[in-house]
């Protein structure tokens, strides 16, 4: 039963994220500044009306509301009032009733307690820091704002007087279905005024701008809950029962002033006038409450406004309503009550007077948002609860409730039906769209005698049952007081908990933040391994790409030096024998021709041909030269990068074994890991099996190579016995040695550059190609040191991977270790919570008992001794002074003997507390060092996972490398098949370039072409362009005049405004006048112009009539009546 009948969480501002939150965070400091503001403005003011004490009393005032704005913003505890007013006592009684009821877990604060309680509470302490600085004591702060809503409201008030006063004129003569739809029409209005509630925006503009009879049947899908037919049968079922002595009264508790009161004021005219009540009591605020509620001054403000309204209908209106307070069908009143914290269901034990008027009534009328929360209690009900059970037994009489949601508490809806509102807008519940009319009004049946049997059985079972009770609750008294001492020392050990979870969540929050940095380097260490790998994989590339053309460039010298050493030998042969000469000669051409792989048997001038060819073979050696330097440059930067990458390794390394010294548990993980490092060494003996037979490939490769070589010696062979035909061509021979000589001079400017200038000799020509060989070989070198450099990169990468191994078994070790330490988080984050509970009272409990130890030294007389010894030795003092009390006073040795065994038992217990706290917080320790260790050990693992990643990726690629290299040893020995081809495609190409240069050349000429008709183009633009710029320059001219009319215009509508004003200051004069030659009082009497006029009209008909006195002696009597009625009437 008790579950059933347990009341909900009270929202509250604990629940962050929830609307309570927010508007304790944001919008109840907004609303303190701007009543800050406002007293700050109106400091001219107080100080015209009271001087130099009423511009003290507002700053006083201010103070008083920036503190409370600062104990707001900083969750600071509530304190009580210090006012004299009626209320003070109660505000009190219920503070005291809030701290019994957080039971010792400190005091009510801002953001803990009850959001109901603290903005209520908020407001209060506003009216107290006005009551506590007279002579500004009486000074609404919101009054400007529900002022500014009444007046920005006007076009929806005067649509709505004027729809009002048309319907009183037929109101007579309407059935009951149209009475009901009206009756509807304005309750619906009344609910929709509720959206100008200024404590909703904040003090921001939330009035009625447009007329709010137009948007009523597009606003009804959005009313939640429809009660207003019910409300009509229980008006009209009052309306048949009454009798000549009995009332239908209707009680509307009001909520915002403005608009709102407005829409309340013409329901409770309507109501009177349709004869479905016949008296209604307005229920307000007695203190400026939630910015815009109804209080007994905006009350009786509003009726006046209306009542000196300008318009016709606003002014009957105000008449009317000040008509039907005179003569008391309309009652205001302003208990207590409403501003108080309470909820409505205990208003019949606060206030028993109020909750017996209530009863009194036919209908209750609860308008706004903040009555519907204290109905329901402001907690956090399901949505499907019926509204009766959520109004907690608080039934003083039949009642209905009208609001916009701004708040989120509701109940009584449909299954499903806040659901399904909630998927589609999340903020529909403060959003002010929706709107709902929840009635709880009793069902009117009669009761048989069979029924009332039943009762009574029911009622006597019930009575045995609470006598059973009655015994049940004085046992559960006597187990309650157990449990409470209980209770006791299970707070003290749960405050002691409560300290360990504060340092605990301390070393948590440390622990996030290391996390957090070295999630950061992490995430910084991978970006620089990419570069890296991105770098290396460049660098492999360009290296095998020089290794290759290195290697070609090797043999072709070789093959030059050999060409070289048989020209020399030519050379000397042909100084003795020119026939030798010419033969050699011809051998060496035809042998160079073999070389660079060209045909000289029918040109005319094949040694021109063998020049260009070497001259493209000199340009390639400078271009590789160029990209050897780019590339060692690059290797350098890379090596560089990689001793970093190295030493960071090394830290890490070393931070690693740091890690495996404190981590003694690993141990056994590590024996796994090493038969996992076996399989390694099998999968990387596996992969050198392979690297050899790749290898083997490559030697076979290499010796294909080796038979074309000797392939290419035979064809040489055969080209020298096919040279004995030019022996007897001796005049060739000497055409032979100038071309020779001229050769020699080529190559001396060929081998020739900047630096160096090479003789056209045979010496010198020697001498530059063994530097270029010398050059070469200190290229061989660079490459295999090249090549040692990846033999030793390879095995980095191996040990890489097998580390990788390691940290991925540890990474699936450490996030196992890492889920269950994530449960433990969450179990000591609850017990957190609930410790944070209990710190205040252990706080209290310690100042109790640091004073309690400082009034023992006292009566003592210890102080001095506790000063020197310390808190620590401070109990020995005491029972060394005990034990000299006890030698000194014999008469009192007993009681002093009880008093210090208790003492002791005390320190005893406390003592054990102390050192329970110690174990626990040693244990909190190790979690927390625990809990670092595997932390640091996990950044380490994925680390340690991302470099194997990177390894077996280098691995992969290497292999990749190999594979290249072996298919390119394969395409080479093609590529020497089809050079012999690529000579008559490098023909055909260069027809193609021809053509493709002609091609170009036409479309030069095009492109010319299109250049002339731009030009054309662009003088055309400029010339618009100038037309442009004439005619805008005529714009600005004919502007400017245009403005200098305009500001002689406007001169002449300032005088004629200054003339206006002055015609209406007269014309005011002028009705001033007139209405005191009539006898009217303006001062007394708002009195609208159109009844000016009828008196002035009446005055005129009586003149003349009084010159004309047989014209209508009848109508000057009639108009004297009717001059003493509206006298009369006015008089009232």
């Amino acid at each position: 039963m008790a579950a059933a009948t347990a009341l909900p969480v009270s929202l509250s501002g604990r629940f962050k994220g929830s609307f309570a939150y927010v508007t304790i965070k944001d919008r109840l400091p907004q609303i303190l500044t701007r009543v800050i503001d406002t007293l700050h403005r109106h400091k001219n003011e107080f100080f015209e009306e009271h001087g130099e004490n009423g511009v003290e009393a507002e700053k006083r005032a201010i103070s008083f509301l920036s503190k409370l704005r600062n104990e707001l913003q900083t969750d600071k505890p509530l304190t009580p009032l210090g006012d004299e007013l009626a209320d003070a006592a109660e505000w009190n009684q219920y503070l005291d009733y809030q701290r019994n009821l957080s039971n010792g877990n400190g005091e009510p604060s801002w953001f803990q307690s009850p959001w109901l309680y603290v903005e209520c509470y908020m407001y209060r302490r506003i009216c107290s820091a006005l009551a506590q600085n007279p002579p500004i004591d009486n000074f609404d702060v919101f009054k400007e704002g529900k002022a500014q809503n009444f007046f920005e409201s006007q076009q929806a008030i005067i649509a709505l007087c004027t729809y009002f006063q048309e319907l009183l004129k037929n109101i007579k003569d309407l059935d009951e279905k149209q009475l009901q739809g009206e009756l509807f029409k304005l309750l619906q209005v009344a609910l929709w005024g509720n959206k100008c509630d200024l404590s909703f925006s904040a003090g921001e503009d939330s009035s009625q701008k447009s007329s709010a009879l137009q948007s009523l049947e597009d606003l009804i899908p959005y009313i939640l809950v429809n009660d207003m037919e019910k409300l009509w049968s229980l008006l009209i079922n009052a309306k048949k029962r009454t009798t000549d002595k009995s009332v239908v009264r209707v009680d509307i508790i009001l909520d915002n002033a403005g608009f709102e009161l407005v829409t309340d004021l013409v329901l409770a005219d309507f109501l009177l006038s349709s004869k479905l009540a016949d008296e209604i009591h307005f229920h307000g605020k007695s203190i400026p409450w939630y910015v815009s509620d109804t209080t007994k001054h905006d009350f009786n403000w509003t009726i006046k406004q209306l009542q000196s309204a300008n318009h016709m209908w606003m002014s009957r209106c105000g008449i009317n309503w000040e008509g039907n307070l005179k003569k008391g069908v309309w009652v205001y009143h302003d208990h207590m009550f409403w501003t108080l914290p309470h909820e409505f269901s205990s208003m019949a034990k606060v206030a028993p007077d109020l909750y017996a008027d209530l009863q009194k009534s036919n209908l209750l009328l609860f308008k706004g948002d903040l009555n519907y929360r204290k109905l329901t209690g402001d907690r956090k009900w399901e949505y499907t609860v019926p509204f009766y059970q959520a109004l907690n037994k608080f039934h003083p009489a039949p009642l209905c409730s009208l609001r916009t949601l701004k708040s989120d508490t509701q109940v009584g809806l449909k299954p499903g039906q806040g659901e399904q509102i909630q998927a589609s807008e999340p903020e529909w519940m403060i959003s002010g769209k929706y709107g709902e009319s929840y009635g709880c009004f009793p069902l009117d049946i009669p009761v048989t005698r069979e029924q009332m049997n039943r009762y009574r059985a029911a009622a006597e079972t019930a009575q045995s049952e609470l006598a059973a009770l009655l015994v049940k609750y004085d046992c559960a008294q006597s187990e309650l007081l157990e449990l409470r001492s209980k209770t006791v020392s299970k707070e003290a050990s749960f405050q002691e908990l409560k300290a360990e979870a504060e340092s605990y969540k301390e070393n948590n929050a440390r622990q996030t933040s290391l996390l957090l940095s070295l999630q950061t380097r992490v995430q910084e260490m991978e970006e620089e391994l990419s570069m890296l790998a991105t770098s290396k994989k460049q660098t492999e590339l360009r290296a095998q790409e020089a290794f290759k053309e290195n290697w070609e460039l090797k043999e072709e010298l070789h093959e030059q030096n050999a060409e070289l050493n048989k020209c020399l030998n030519e050379c000397e042969e042909s100084k003795t024998q020119a026939s030798k000469i010419s033969r050699k000669h011809e051998e060496l051409l035809i042998q160079l021709s073999g070389f660079l792989d060209t045909d000289i048997r029918e040109k005319e001038e094949p040694q021109e041909l063998l020049i260009l060819k070497a001259c493209e073979i000199c340009k390639e050696n400078m271009t590789l030269k160029s990209q050897i330097a780019a590339l060692q440059e690059a290797i350098n930067a890379h090596e560089m990068e990689s001793k970093a990458n190295r030493e960071t390794i090394m830290r890490l390394v070393s931070e690693m074994a740091k890690e495996q010294k404190k981590a003694a548990g690993y141990y056994q993980d590590m024996e796994k890991l090493s038969k996992d490092l076996d399989s390694a060494i099998i999968a990387r003996q596996s992969l050198e099996i392979e690297i050899s037979t790749l290898q083997d490939k490559l030697t076979a490769s290499q010796k294909a190579w080796e038979a074309s070589k000797e392939e290419l010696h035979n064809l040489k062979r055969s080209s020298s016995e096919l040279d004995g035909s030019l022996k007897n061509s001796l005049e060739e021979a000497r055409t032979a040695q100038n071309s020779l000589v001229s050769f020699k001079e080529q190559i001396a400017t060929l081998l020739s550059s900047r630096s160096a200038i090479v003789k056209p000799s045979e010496k010198a020509i020697l001498e530059r190609i063994q530097e270029i060989n010398c050059r070469e070989e200190s290229k061989d070198i660079m490459v295999s040191q090249f090549e040692t450099r990846i033999a030793k990169l390879t095995e980095a990468l191996e040990n890489q991977t097998a580390l990788y191994q390691e940290a991925l078994e540890r990474s699936k070790k450490a996030e196992k270790l890492s889920e269950t330490f994530q449960d433990e988080l969450k179990h000591l984050e609850e017990e957190l919570l609930s410790g944070d509970m209990m710190q205040d009272g252990l706080k209290l409990e310690k100042q109790k008992y640091l004073k309690f130890l400082e009034q023992l030294n006292k009566k003592m007389k210890l102080d001095r001794v506790a000063a020197e010894v310390g808190f620590d030795m401070n109990v020995d003092a005491i029972l060394a002074r005990v034990e000299q009390l006890v030698k000194l006073e014999g008469d009192a040795v007993i009681e002093n003997k009880t008093m210090a065994y208790s003492l002791r038992r005390k320190l005893k217990t406390q003592k054990e507390k102390l050192e329970s706290r110690e174990l626990h917080m040693n244990l909190l320790r190790q979690k927390i060092s625990q809990l670092e260790e595997e932390k640091q050990v996990r950044t380490v693992l994925a680390v340690e996972r991302d470099e194997a990643n990177l390894t077996v990726r280098k691995l992969h690629k290497v292999i990749e490398r190999l594979q290249q290299q072996l298919d390119l040893a394969r395409e080479t020995n093609t590529n020497l098949k089809a050079k012999l081809s690529e000579t008559n495609e490098l023909k055909i190409k260069t027809l193609e370039q021809n053509r493709t240069i002609e091609e170009l050349n036409k479309s030069q000429g095009k492109l010319q072409r299109m250049k002339e008709k731009a030009e054309k183009q662009l003088t055309s633009v400029k010339s618009e362009l100038h037309l442009k710029k004439h005619e805008a320059n005529e714009d600005k001219e004919k502007a400017k005049n245009m403005l200098e009319a305009v500001s002689s215009e406007m001169k002449m509508l300032k005088t004629t405004l200054a003339e206006v004003a002055k015609r209406e200051r007269q014309l005011a004069d002028f009705r001033d006048v007139v209405s005191q030659m009539l006898g009217l009082d303006i001062t007394s009497l708002a009195l609208p112009d159109y009844e000016i006029i009828t008196h002035l009209e009446g005055l005129i008909h009586s003149h003349q009539h009084h010159f004309f006195p047989c014209v209508c002696l009848k109508d000057v009597a009639r108009t004297q009546d009717e001059r003493l009625q509206g006298n009369i009437e006015l008089l009232h």
